[in-house]
């Protein structure tokens, strides 16, 4: 099976807080539920990690529905690696893919964490990838004022921090944070050991390294009891505090460190390219954002390509190939593409996500 562009389905994913209803909006449909299901992960390789939950096998992984079955679609590409990767893929014929694609929805604050730095992960746990995150901010519920909690505005030193994750001191770790404000069509970096919580009511795109490595320092949020298993890695207090920027940011300074302001890096008549993320936030992937007007011929990056598209909808075309797309859908582009057609109705807004330098064999 080789596909140059691919519809992807839907997969959605249990978490460890409440949310969703965001998602089923996004898609148009007429009822909309907050569940443990409260993210989609878009075309993904990576397997999800839910400590204390009934396991379920291979929970994350992307299913595709073939001629001859179902198939994963990190197996579906193994098949057809120089096709679908491209120069992706090292001398050893080894690869993997080098970012995770999701939609999050929100319906309550999540849990205070932090997540380890690619170099910590590397060089202390020996894992591949940390988790850095990009946040491009989709829709915000009726009602809320949306807000992250991003980095100490009142720092602790590591001693403080370690009491109050012992004592779950919820008042003291309030105290270290001020709600960060956000709102729809931006773009948000989150270095790996900064702490951060997303607030309630926030339909995202999350962009992150493949891993699933993270600390919870909130033990229990409106009745969500994130259990033992879920909260250190399996690695101990004492091994995650090393692990946390105790820096203290000002409101001010995150906004300007933290808070991404899109390039246009290509402009016609038909549609624009913006640039979310580059090399200068990460090795791993690129973002950007496409605009169509109209009918447009879209040059391709040559890389594996995951997107969704955040409103509108369109035709895309290569070759004889054509899926129709609508809001909330998510699509698949294989590194063999050299071009591709976008046909808008209306305007139509796409994110793609490809993989930067650390994937170049």
């Amino acid at each position: 099976m080789k596909k140059g562009i691919l519809k992807l389905p839907e997969n959605r994913v249990r978490r460890n807080y409440l949310g969703g209803a965001g998602i089923d909006a996004l898609h148009g449909k007429q009822e909309c539920v907050d569940d443990n299901r409260p993210e989609e992960w878009v075309g993904s390789m990576v397997e999800a990690s839910n400590p204390g939950m009934e396991q379920m096998k291979h929970e994350g992984l992307a299913v595709i529905e073939t001629e001859s079955g179902s198939r994963f679609l990190r197996d579906i590409v193994e098949a057809e690696k120089d096709y679908y990767l491209g120069s992706s893929i090292h001398k050893d014929g080894s690869w993997q893919l080098s970012f995770l694609l999701k939609i999050l929805d929100s319906a309550m604050r999540l849990h205070v964490q932090a997540h380890p730095t690619t170099r910590f992960a590397r060089n202390v746990m020996g894992k591949p990838y940390g988790k850095l995150e990009c946040y491009y901010i989709l829709q915000v519920r009726a009602g809320v004022d949306p807000y992250i909690r991003l980095g100490f505005q009142h720092a602790p030193t590591r001693e403080e921090w370690r009491e109050i994750v012992e004592q779950q001191d919820v008042e003291r770790m309030d105290g270290c944070f001020e709600k960060i404000p956000v709102k729809p069509g931006e773009i948000w970096y989150i270095p790996g050991g900064m702490p951060h919580a997303i607030g309630e009511g926030i339909t995202m795109l999350e962009i992150m390294e493949p891993s699933d490595l993270v600390v919870r320092c909130e033990f229990e949020r409106e009745g969500i009891v994130v259990p033992e298993g879920g909260r250190f890695m399996g690695k101990g207090l004492d091994f995650c505090l090393d692990i946390f920027d105790y820096t203290e940011y000002s409101k001010e300074e995150i906004m300007e460190k933290c808070r991404i302001r899109p390039e246009l890096v290509e402009q016609s008549e038909s549609m624009e390219r913006l640039r979310l993320v580059d090399e200068k936030r990460t090795p791993c992937f690129f973002a950007d954002k496409l605009c169509v007007y109209q009918e447009a011929e879209v040059r391709h990056n040559r890389k594996f390509t995951l997107g969704v598209v955040c409103s509108g909808g369109c035709t895309m075309e290569y070759g004889d190939e054509r899926i129709s797309l609508r809001q909330g859908d998510s699509f698949m582009i294989a590194a063999a593409v050299e071009t591709y057609r976008v046909i808008a109705e209306g305007t139509v807004e796409l994110v793609i996500v490809y993989p930067g330098k650390d994937m170049e064999a």
